[in-house]
């Protein structure tokens, strides 16, 4: 699997507060591990793609989430912030 981050979220993820970054760090150390793992509880945000592909959410904190796709073997992360970015 390969990851990618956009430059929009590398902006994203540089204005969050320290602790929030720290736990997401944590966060995507464990999903390059086991992206099944409970903890992440990642599910599909229904409705909503990103560039034609379906888009996944992934719970760093409770208020925060990364918004994700996968192509093929590919992983694209394209945001980071408050829970209200998965209705944006």
């Amino acid at each position: 699997m390969t990851y990618l981050r956009t430059v929009g979220f590398k902006r994203e993820f540089s204005r969050l507060p320290a602790d929030v970054k720290e736990r997401a760090l944590n966060k995507f150390d464990l999903f390059t591990m086991d992206w099944k793992h409970p903890s992440l509880n990642i599910h599909k945000v229904e409705g909503a793609s990103w560039h034609g592909r379906q888009v996944f959410e992934l719970y760093v904190t409770q208020k925060y989430r990364v918004l994700f796709i996968v192509d093929e073997d590919v992983v694209v992360s394209f945001s980071i912030g408050p829970h209200s970015i998965v209705s944006q």
